[in-house]
């Protein structure tokens, strides 16, 4: 008993040490924890915990089973019998309903946790139904029962470490709401062989909790170390996002820079040349926007080249490619449009665009642009001839 006692104890700090940062409180605690370091921790558990709780429900019942097939064979009264299978059933079914509600909403915040309450109180209930059980025997007691019964009584609390090993709390209660009502028996009707049961059901249940406590201190490492790898990966991905965004696109306008604008157009003019289809090249210059950055500086000057750059984007497919060329330039690749559109409806709606007024930061900005196109097949079979062309026709708009 005393060795039992010590292996409880013993194993209960090596769980709250495995745990992390935490007392004892939160260690047993059902509240969602304020702490958004353990909050994904605790998320993990309790799901784990309900999705377990799911494929439980006929190991219930079969406890529930057993116990009748144990006092219908040692005399017990059929109606008593039924009530106490009846009332496992039914606890049973709840915890299977509650059970498939969070494991399909995946549910957060305070109602997982009054649920995870509610779950835990039921696996009481029906720990308290196991133990009631043994008030059913009829009287003089035979000792066979009782030690049939104490054998469900530990399998059922051997199981419940086992499964549920993710919530410490849930297998203490269980394990403690159903020996109460049999040591309560053996108090009321003392015997020899009453108290040798109560010292068994004592020193058994420590064993087995001390045992669940080593297999839980092994669960919540893995789950803590999970979610480290998966927060590491997470960052891995989000870093190298970050990284190709900053290879791949212009850092203040969030367009294409010149080596995607580059790689694209190559990639389109050979697609326009296999298919036979036109590409149409536009060169995009702000033609008073270094008045406005010597005026107004060089931050009101970033926001008009973002906010250029959003205008542009407005205007064009999602296929089509807007880059920053350098500066106060913008190209525009565009696959397979018609060429009359692109030459005087498209370059109209954005020069209208661009030409519009700018207001930032209380000051009313006058913009303009000037747009030179280039167009595959007619203006050249090369990107450098179409790039050169499309800057020619813009640098003699701009002249005018």
């Amino acid at each position: 008993m005393r060795l039992a006692l010590l292996n409880f104890v013993d194993s209960y700090s090596l769980l709250a040490k495995g745990y992390g940062k935490v007392t004892y409180i939160n260690l047993l605690s059902l509240r969602y924890p304020k702490d958004p370091e353990r909050e994904l921790n605790y998320l993990e558990r309790v799901h784990r915990f309900f999705s377990y709780s799911i494929s439980n429900m006929l190991g219930l019942i079969f406890g529930a089973s057993l116990i009748s097939v144990i006092l219908y064979y040692y005399g017990a009264m059929i109606g008593q019998i039924q009530l106490l299978f009846a009332c496992t059933a039914v606890v049973a079914t709840c915890v299977y309903l509650i059970s498939r509600y969070v494991d399909k909403h995946k549910l957060e915040g305070e109602l997982l946790a009054n649920l995870l309450i509610s779950r835990v109180t039921l696996g009481c209930v029906i720990g308290v139904l196991y133990g009631v059980a043994v008030f059913l025997l009829p009287k003089p007691i035979e000792e066979a029962s009782v030690l049939f019964l104490l054998c469900i009584y530990l399998a059922s609390i051997a199981v419940a470490i086992f499964q549920y090993s993710v919530i410490p709390t849930y297998y203490i209660l269980f394990n403690f709401s159903m020996l109460i009502p049999v040591m309560f028996y053996f108090v009321i009707f003392p015997s020899t062989f009453g108290y040798l049961m109560i010292l068994v059901l004592i020193s058994g249940s420590l064993m087995f909790i001390s045992k669940g406590f080593k297999i839980s201190k092994n669960e919540i490492h893995s789950i803590t170390v999970n979610l480290r790898l998966q927060a590491e990966v997470a960052e891995h991905v989000l870093t190298r996002q970050k990284l190709q965004e900053m290879a791949l696109y212009d850092n203040l306008t969030k367009v294409a820079n010149r080596h995607l604008f580059e790689e694209s157009a190559e990639n389109s003019l050979e697609r326009a040349k296999e298919q036979k289809q036109s590409m149409a090249l536009l060169y995009i210059d702000l033609n008073n926007f270094k008045t406005i950055n010597d005026r107004f500086g060089h931050e009101v000057g970033d926001k008009v080249l973002i906010e250029a750059a959003n205008r542009v984007k407005t205007k064009i497919r999602h296929t089509d490619l807007v880059a920053r060329f350098g500066g106060d330039e913008f190209v525009v690749v565009l696959e397979n449009y018609n060429l009359d559109v692109v030459r005087v409806d498209l370059i109209d709606v954005i020069r209208g665009v661009l030409n519009e007024d700018i207001l930032i930061e209380g000051q009313l900005l006058e913009l303009r642009a000037s747009i030179g196109v280039s167009i595959f097949p007619n203006d050249g079979s090369s990107l450098r001839d179409l790039l050169h062309n499309a800057d020619t026709h813009m640098y003699n708009q701009k002249k005018h």
